[in-house]
């Protein structure tokens, strides 16, 4: 007697692991029950087993990713061996036999490949594979980066988000083995982007994207979820080591990089080609510790990087447009065209009003305040240094349970690194340092409970402290008496120096994150059912006071002489500050000397920060069900809460009753359904679809703003003063306002039913196996989201009048706009902006998406998509944070309707391995 495996439909898997599934028939095509089916890995010789059921199919779920051999066994049959089965995460391969056995004592060897069209699940999905991850060419190394390679995804900004389906990128998720790695406060990666990664690219076996219409396993995302695995030690002893010289000198210039320089007097763009010399280095190993029971992987990463910035003026000749002549002119002294000529160049050759005087400064006073200005321009040191390393262990403890312990550890540093641009209008010492430490520990257990029941029970701990801070004044410059720092100084045409406005951050944030998590795998007759949740419990330690060194803003534009009223003013109260003034008024007012700043003075008040909770509560049912060998339901449901907290009761404005307001959305149930369908019974053509409710989060930066900015004092609340030159309290240059020296504060707070952002997504697709591992298909993609967050100033007068604007030059010229004026007193004089937090953006996106895929096969891998798409929404952003506004009018929200900012109507992609051996 003989006996053949067949294929069944492949059925979704869990976030870490894949499963390999069949049925077991003999010669006459009949069923074969209570088959013995044993699962072995072939890199740790692993071995699970599993018995046909009734209708001869099995099932071996939550296997790691590699290479299997299956073998099955049953009385009065011969056995059977199908070895080199590959199975990939988020999928189950089938087992083919594509011939007869023979005899009862035979044994025959044939090899499974993944599968390469997907007839059990509706998701639309990407896997990417360790071919891609080692061979595709990557700046920087940060692999979650592969993404935008998939349809439906697109850049979100500069700096390395990435939007699905027209959704912001704050709102995905990403998860590294079945672990949450993300940062609830700015919702971001875990140690954000500004950093070169969090998890080696190395460590990094294969990754999923889930796209659209991804079943109830997945969760706490409104736009895609990234879900990685690490790899793991084996039986062979395997390493690797790498080093990339990312030295510019070895590229061209960039052609769009520009550095304004003074030629004979006159700003002139020249050539320029940044300093980058960045060195990532690092390696792997790891094999056995106990021989087919213990096993160790470990990695290592660093990069060294030095990237000096340039500090320079907004307008290069800046320092030119001194008016030395006038401000060292005789004390209140007519000054005339003849005594001092215009700027070289201007039109306007009269001098009249109040520029028609002398300031009485020295000739030593101007150049000394010219020279310091000069002194903090120029090359600034800059370097971006880390280190990662990741050790993991995989513990058989017995035939049927196998721990995983596995601990990431990161250490960036980054001297003045906040700013990352090659030339930055700034000073200096006005980039900022940067600092991350992130470490996080996970621990898995996967269990065989029988031969139908397996569990995977999960916990993490881990910790993204992230801090920043001004870097030390220059000598002469301006201090003050908070940390011995410069207050921040804006000077139009110029550059700002000083402490950043949004330093020092001692932890921003300091976030510590204890998740837990269960899924229960039960397989009964044609139905794969997973149950489980997890609970992620996530503490914000915020230590940050925004103004806390002030900000002064010379703002005086080009004056009617072509001097710069701005610096004019500035060397008026800088020279006052180094020594007196006693009589002299301002360059462009008649204010005294210290109060020459024509913009206004900013000051922030209050408690540095405060320590706030949320839980993420999150429960699932999915069932595949294998209707027929054809045909496959995918039915679930998913429910997510946002536990945050309460309103501090010290903080609550009774004039605000806003400011109580919780978000405590509860009502967030989100059905799956889904279906595929094996058009020929050959696994070859699918048609599939599906349709589900998808839930985002509240960004916890949102919440937190929502907390401390309720416009109560400065002893349990933060409060920003913004007051004019003239304003009485307005301190002098470089000084600060007392503490207790209040102005109108601003408010943000939660509308009243403020709801998650709750998305629609809807897919159909066809594909089509055209050659061996080479599949054509066709999709189409659709999301409707609603409840997305909006930042709306409720206090503001209704505009009576518009501006016109015209643009010129560039591929807009000649187009005109309106923009609404908002003139007079706000409503509510007490205070000043007062932000809703609503939940009333919405977002619509549709895409035709055609793709042509090959898995490496006879040394070629090929990966191509177009994607034609639209995205329109009404005014979605990507915000941490609370806006003080975000509509252009406050009081016509229709009118933000218009195409996305993350509308890419076109989308190609085009990759290529190609290896000789």
């Amino acid at each position: 007697m003989v006996f053949a495996v067949c294929a069944l439909s492949a059925m979704a898997q869990s976030t870490t692991t894949g499963a390999i599934n069949g049925a077991v028939t003999n010669p006459n095509k009949e069923v074969v029950t209570g088959a013995t089916v044993t699962v072995k890995n072939n890199d740790t010789n692993k071995e699970v087993t599993a018995t046909t059921d009734d209708n001869g199919g099995f099932k071996v779920t939550n296997l790691d990713p590699g290479t299997y051999t299956v073998t099955v066994s049953a009385a009065g049959f011969a056995p059977f061996t199908n070895g080199g089965i590959v199975v990939e995460v988020g999928r189950s391969t089938p087992v083919e036999v594509g011939q007869s056995l023979q005899g009862v004592t035979g044994t025959v060897q044939v090899t499974a490949e993944a599968p390469v069209i997907n007839n059990s699940s509706q998701d639309f999905t990407s896997n990417v594979n360790q071919t891609t991850i080692n061979e595709s060419p990557i700046n920087g190394r940060r692999w979650s980066n592969f993404a935008i390679l998939t349809p439906g995804a697109v850049p979100d900004g500069t700096f390395g988000l990435i939007s699905f389906r027209g959704i912001s990128g704050l709102l995905n998720n990403n998860t590294i083995d079945g672990g949450d790695n993300n940062q609830a406060f700015f919702a971001e990666e875990r140690g954000r982007t500004r950093i070169s990664y969090s998890v080696s690219q190395a460590a990094i076996r294969e990754f999923q994207i889930n796209t659209s219409s991804y079943s109830a396993e997945y969760g706490r995302s409104a736009g895609g979820v990234t879900n990685a695995v690490t790899k793991s030690g084996t039986n062979e002893w395997h390493g690797s080591g790498f080093l990339y010289d990312r030295n510019n000198k070895w590229g061209t210039r960039n052609p769009r990089s520009f550095l304004n320089q003074l030629v004979n007097g006159v700003s002139t763009p020249t050539a320029f080609k940044a300093v980058d010399v960045r060195y990532q280095f690092g390696g792997t190993v790891g094999g056995p510790i106990v021989k087919n029971k213990a096993f160790f992987f470990f990695s290592y990463d660093q990069q060294r990087r030095n990237f000096p910035g340039v500090a320079t003026f907004t307008a290069l000749d800046f320092l030119n447009r001194a008016d030395k002549c006038a401000l060292t002119a005789t004390l209140g002294s007519a000054v005339t065209l003849a005594g001092c000529p215009a700027f070289s160049g201007t039109n306007n050759p009269t001098r009249t009003g109040t520029l028609a005087t002398g300031k009485g400064l020295t000739s030593a006073q101007v150049d000394s305040a010219l020279s310091f200005l000069q002194s903090i321009s120029g090359e600034v040191p800059r370097r971006g240094d880390q280190r990662l390393f990741l050790p993991k262990v995989d513990w058989h403890l017995n035939q049927n349970h196998t721990l995983t312990f596995t601990y990431n550890d990161l250490h960036w540093d980054s001297p003045a690194g906040i700013q990352t641009q090659a030339i930055n209008t700034r000073s200096t010492d006005n980039f900022g340092d940067d600092f991350v430490r992130a470490r996080n520990f996970n621990v898995r257990l996967a269990s065989t409970l029988s031969s139908r029941l397996i569990n995977e029970a999960r916990f993490q701990y881990g910790q993204d402290f992230e801090y920043e801070f001004s870097q030390l004044p220059k000598p002469g410059e301006p201090t003050n008496s908070v940390g011995g720092r410069s207050p921040q100084t804006f000077i139009t045409n110029g550059f700002s120096f000083g402490i950043p406005e949004f330093l020092e951050r001692p932890s921003f944030p300091d976030e510590r994150r204890t998740q837990f998590a269960d899924t229960l795998t039960l397989t009964s007759g044609n139905h794969t059912i997973k149950f489980g949740g997890d609970v992620n419990h996530v503490k914000d330690i915020i230590n940050n006071l925004r103004f806390s060194g002030g900000e002064f803003n010379y703002n005086g534009g080009v004056n009617a002489a072509g001097y710069y009223g701005g610096l004019n003013d500035f060397i008026i109260d800088y020279t006052n500050f180094k020594t007196a003034l006693a009589t002299n008024l301002c360059y462009s007012s008649t204010r005294v000397p210290g109060k020459c700043y024509s913009g206004n003075f900013n000051q922030g008040f209050g408690v540095l920060g405060l320590v706030m909770t949320t839980n993420d509560f999150n429960f699932f049912v999915q069932d595949d069900w294998h209707v027929s060998p054809r045909v496959t339901l995918n039915l679930g449901v998913r429910y997510e809460y946002q536990q945050n907290p309460s309103a501090i009761t010290a903080n609550i404005n009774p004039a605000i009753p806003g400011t109580a307001n919780k978000v405590s959305d509860k009502n967030n149930f989100g059905p799956r359904f889904g279906f595929a369908y094996d058009v020929n019974g050959d696994g070859k053509t699918s048609i599939r679809g599906g349709y589900g409710i998808y839930f985002g989060r509240v960004i916890n930066s949102t919440v937190y703003n929502a907390l401390i900015n309720t416009g109560l004092g400065p002893d349990v609340a933060q409060r920003q003063v913004t007051v004019a030159a003239t304003n009485a309290i307005a301190p002098s240059y470089p000084n600060l306002i007392p503490p207790g020296t209040l102005t109108t504060p601003d408010v943000q707070y939660f509308a009243t039913g403020f709801q998650l952002p709750r998305i629609h997504q809807l897919d159909a697709i066809f594909e089509r196996q055209i050659a061996r591992n080479t599949v054509v298909s066709a999709s189409y993609l659709f999301a409707y989201g609603q409840y997305l967050p909006n930042f709306v100033d409720i206090n503001l007068k209704a505009p009576t009048n518009f501006g016109t604007y015209t643009a010129v030059g560039g591929p807009f010229d000649g187009q005109t706009w309106r923009v609404p004026l908002f003139i007079g007193a706000r409503p509510n004089t007490s205070y000043g902006r007062i932000t809703e937090i609503r939940s009333d953006v919405f977002s619509k996106y549709n895409a035709l998406v055609l793709q042509f895929n090959r898995r490496l096969t006879n040394g070629l891998q090929i990966q191509s998509n177009y994607t034609l798409s639209r995205a329109y929404d009404n005014g979605q952003t990507s915000q941490t944070f609370t806006t003080n506004n975000a509509p252009w009018n406050a009081f016509d929200q229709p009118g933000e309707n218009a195409l996305s900012a993350f509308d890419r109507r076109h989308k190609f992609v085009f990759s290529m391995v190609y290896t000789t051996h």
